[in-house]
């Protein structure tokens, strides 16, 4: 019996697959050690970039540099930056930024529910951008090119066409709005921002 065990364990093929097993355990080892030092990495230049943001001094977009290995640092970090120019009324780095998030989210395999939570906040921010700018075409393309089925979509909607003074389709996304599923105060409170006809 102790023959055959030591037989067996002489055999070319259980040590090749012994010698399998531990360069299995090491390369995903040493990957997993790779992509924590990676992401430690990532993580401190997000760093370095939002201490920046917190000085009082205006920010020069044009001074970083957004390419992160994780989608999730690059949104963040944009966001951040977008919201900063807004306080600084830069409107239009804001909005540039907003729409290369908002891509970016849209592109991204991040999970359903977060995505569409992530692409209404981003949707929202550009419209109001799109007013502050007097910029219909493009306002009026992004509602129509991202029809996201949400009551707040089409509040938002009826904000924008309601400020060019379109006030049809303002009515339009409005009622639409009124649709979904939504307490009676809210309702009301979109109901009288409805342009009479």
């Amino acid at each position: 019996m102790a023959d055959r065990i030591l037989e067996f364990l002489k055999n070319k093929y259980f040590i090749g697959a012994v010698v399998a097993i531990f360069l299995g355990l090491l390369i995903n080892s040493i990957t997993s050690y790779t992509k924590e030092k990676a992401n430690e990495e990532e993580f401190k230049r997000f760093q370095e970039i939002n201490n920046s943001l917190s000085s009082e001094n205006t920010v020069n977009v044009e001074e970083f540099n957004f390419e992160f290995d994780s989608d999730g640092f690059e949104i963040i970090t944009k966001s951040v930056f977008a919201k900063k120019a807004l306080d600084e009324q830069n409107f239009s780095e804001a909005k540039a930024l907003f729409e290369d998030v908002f891509i970016k989210v849209k592109n991204s395999s991040i999970a359903k529910d977060t995505k569409e939570i992530l692409l209404e906040q981003y949707y929202e921010n550009l419209v109001r951008l799109f007013m502050e700018l007097d910029d219909f075409e493009k306002g009026d393309g992004l509602i129509k090119e991202n029809q996201l089925g949400s009551a707040r979509y089409h509040d938002v909607a009826g904000d924008f066409y309601k400020y060019f003074e379109d006030n049809e389709m303002a009515n339009y996304h409005y009622d639409l709005a009124i649709s979904f599923d939504m307490d009676e105060s809210q309702k009301n409170l979109i109901k009288l921002k409805k342009p009479i006809k």
